[in-house]
């Protein structure tokens, strides 16, 4: 069918474009150094100015793209990945590296989330049910691509700038699947198959936009339709012709992320985290080394448990779809990330390692199909694209701030004491998401159902 169509493509697209940002970025640091012959201080710039145009770019210009336009923009990120994956391969200095690096962000603040808000857009009544597939294909993604790259770079004796030119060819596959998808879903609401003006979808005077939902995808804009209805309750409780500019910006605040308590608990529940995972992905390898006299391959190894637990907790979440207890296991992923920071601070010995490393790695699957389910039920379908975008913006933010903080703290407190650090800021934010649950469950009673949720559906 059309519409099952377009999410299949939509999901392949992101395993593909995921792989090979998750590959770009984690081996940038091996390009510029043996490569391009750069120190640690060059190496810990590039990254910050990564992390700073991914959330420029997410926050300020993927947040304006409306549902409808998403999976373009997401072709455009994607070739705009390609394009900075060969400008990489080919740099000979820091300059021609630094410009690689900005369009690597730009490519991937685009691309991430306009595959997710396309992803909403068109999944219609299993919306919750796709966005925990999609994780698990971002899971899956991060499992399969390290492995490739280890068998590209055996294959080329070690040179790093082969990968980049093997994986340029992923995203440009992707960027196709996506045309032909979207055009195969138009050509399926022609008027000559029953999609002209009478049966709803575009009539001779009309031509058909492949980004719209149309009346052949399965039911999705008659599913669209609802959700839409029963997510402007604020609207529609507004008397024909009364609102006014203040009222419209009430109901353009509302529909923000932080307009709700959902809203506020996917961002705080992000945050709380994305620092540990940020400390963890940067710093983790060196903990490992030095903190547990781990070999550099055992030191992977604890990346391949982080990653299959998360890809454990991410398909017992799809599978469990929807969820009604989000914020119960929330409150789970917080106590889990607490106990994997003291395991890898005071522990001793390569299992402890790769326990600490697995414990935190459920807490990574947990959180953010949840915060994304938090999210698409707190908020109207025409404003996914600003939500999901201050969300993944705000967490993209953190990447490069964390990592400069954390990097200034090791000589005085060491890799360990690093890492207990981290607590500091996990137990902050989890003081401010139980302000937030208190605050939900004292307004719920006999508060509005906020925007977005089905009257009567539990907030979970």
């Amino acid at each position: 069918m059309p519409g099952r169509r377009v999410v299949i493509a939509l999901l392949v697209a992101t395993a593909l474009f995921r792989m090979t940002q998750n590959m770009a970025t984690t081996t940038v640091s091996l390009l510029a150094g043996e490569a391009v012959h750069l120190g640690a201080t060059a190496v810990g710039a590039l990254g910050a100015v990564l992390g700073l145009m991914v959330a420029l770019v997410t926050l300020l210009l993927s947040r304006r793209v409306p549902h409808h336009r998403a999976a373009t923009s997401a072709v455009w990120g994607m070739t705009g990945l390609a394009g900075s994956l060969l400008v990489l391969a080919a740099a000979p200095s820091f300059g021609v590296l630094a410009g690689g690096v900005v369009l690597l962000g730009a490519a991937g603040g685009v691309a991430m989330p306009g595959l997710l808000n396309a992803i909403v857009s068109s999944a219609g009544r299993e919306r919750e049910r796709v966005i925990a597939v999609y994780t698990v294909t971002l899971s899956v993604s991060l499992a399969i691509g390290p492995l490739l790259e280890t068998v590209v770079l055996s294959a080329a004796h070690q040179n790093v700038r082969v990968p980049y030119v093997v994986f340029a060819g992923f995203p440009v596959v992707g960027a196709a699947l996506l045309v032909a998808a979207r055009r195969g879903r138009g050509a399926a609401t022609s008027p000559t198959d029953g999609g002209g003006a009478e049966s709803g979808g575009p009539g001779p005077d009309q031509p058909s936009d492949p980004d719209q939902p149309s009346a052949g995808d399965d039911g999705d804009r008659d599913a669209a339709t609802a959700l839409v209805a029963d997510a402007a309750g604020d609207v529609a409780d507004e008397p024909a012709g009364r609102a006014g500019p203040r009222d419209r910006r009430r109901r353009g605040w509302r529909a923000g992320l932080l307009a709700t308590p959902d809203g506020r608990t996917a961002l705080v529940s992000q945050l709380l985290y994305a620092v540990p995972f940020s400390g963890v992905t940067v710093f983790g390898a060196l903990v490992a080394r030095r903190g547990f006299g781990a070999t550099p391959a055992q030191a992977q190894l604890g990346f391949t448990v982080f990653f299959v637990c998360s890809l454990a907790a991410r398909a017992a979440v799809a599978w469990r779809a929807p969820i009604v207890a989000k914020r119960a296991l929330l409150w789970v992923s917080a106590g889990l990330t607490a106990a994997g920071l003291v395991l890898l601070g005071t522990g001793h010995g390569l299992i402890v390692l790769m326990v600490a490393m697995g414990v935190l790695g459920v807490p990574h699957g947990l959180t953010f199909p949840l915060a994304l389910a938090l999210v698409a039920d707190a908020t109207p379908v025409a404003d996914l694209p600003r939500a999901n975008a201050t969300l993944l913006g705000s967490t993209n933010l953190v990447s490069v701030i964390v990592p400069l903080v954390l990097g200034a703290i090791v000589p005085a407190v060491g890799y360990r004491g690093m890492m207990l650090a981290i607590l500091v800021p996990v137990a902050a934010f989890s003081a401010v998401q139980l302000a937030v649950g208190s605050n939900a469950a004292a307004a719920r009673p006999g508060g509005p159902v906020p925007p977005g949720r089905p009257h009567g559906r539990p907030a979970g």
